[in-house]
């Protein structure tokens, strides 16, 4: 039996609605969000870089205004463009957010998932 794509989505959205979703992340993990968390370190990083790493951030203090499933950070680089979705230690993907990855990746483009400033810095080392 085979599935298309827009099969194999649907399925992973049904099945995926019937699971619990994640307990929120223990005081030992390191923030997504909020003051001192991944997403203002990771800006302020890009802010510090001459020239200026220019970045796209999804919000995060209110409903999504771009697309369901999107990536935290769009971040152009010196020559290179990285998509970056931040998660906390035990953090998993939506099920929407690994239908945009796939798409992303048919097309030729990666999500990269990271859960810590070391994770971020090593990806961006290794690519610029």
């Amino acid at each position: 039996m085979r599935f298309t794509q827009a099969e194999y989505i649907q399925h992973e959205l049904r099945v995926a609605a019937g699971r619990k979703q994640p307990a929120a992340a223990s005081s030992g993990d390191e923030r997504e969000v909020g003051r001192g968390g991944l997403h203002e370190k990771i800006m302020r990083h890009c802010d510090a870089q001459w020239p200026k790493w220019k970045y796209i951030h999804a919000r995060t203090d209110q409903r999504s205004t771009v697309g369901i499933g999107v990536h935290d950070f769009t971040i152009y680089l010196p020559g290179r463009v990285l998509n970056i979705e931040c998660k906390t230690k035990e953090g998993k993907p939506t099920p929407e957010q690994l239908a945009w990855a796939l798409q992303l990746e048919m097309l030729g483009h990666k999500v990269h998932v990271v859960r810590s400033m070391d994770e971020f810095l090593a990806l961006t080392s290794a690519t610029t």
